[in-house]
């Protein structure tokens, strides 16, 4: 009976720290507009944003979802934004094509702003991917977002993505 009292007292400290820790999970992958000094871009639901991302990315987000079958192990999306400072878009772009297996290539002008986006497919661990980029140039820099994702994700994902490649602006 001494120990009755403690030991319900514990098991309902560790069932709100549960529902507390599931509740704050399921909103890190809600719908978010991410809004940087370089950028803003529209983060859909299912998708996290990384706090503190490696590597010198600005931005590094992933899906919630894995791929089915072989890709299982991979993230169905992820993407990252990066700045590469001293560059050209004509050089960026270049680098691009002689990198990748591009297989279409659009350019943008929004707000005055000339953006390339690029498709291309790549294989990882005998895993096809397919690559999107959106690149723009700005203060003699270029910022580049690229989105990685598994073949075969289906059209909910692939509305996804299309959303953040739509969303991608320079300020």
């Amino acid at each position: 009976m001494e120990l009755l009292i403690p030991g319900l007292l514990l098991v309902a400290l560790m069932v709100y720290a549960s529902t507390r820790i599931k509740r704050v999970a399921a909103e890190a992958f809600e719908a978010e507009l991410v809004d940087t000094a370089e950028f803003v871009l529209e983060k859909p639901e299912g998708f996290l944003n990384v706090v503190s991302p490696a590597g010198g990315l600005s931005l590094q987000i992933y899906s919630k979802d894995y791929g089915i079958n072989e890709a299982s192990d991979f993230r169905a999306a992820r993407g990252e934004v990066r700045v590469y400072e001293k560059r050209t878009l004509k050089f960026a772009a270049t680098a691009i094509r002689e990198s990748t297996a591009v297989t279409s290539e659009v350019p943008e002008i929004i707000d005055g702003r000339k953006y390339i986006v690029f498709e291309a497919e790549s294989v990882e661990k005998g895993i096809g991917f397919r690559e999107m980029y959106k690149l723009a140039e700005k203060d003699g820099s270029v910022i580049e977002l690229k989105i990685k994702a598994v073949e075969d994700i289906g059209d909910e994902l692939s509305k996804k993505i299309d959303a953040i490649l739509a969303s991608f602006i320079l300020k």
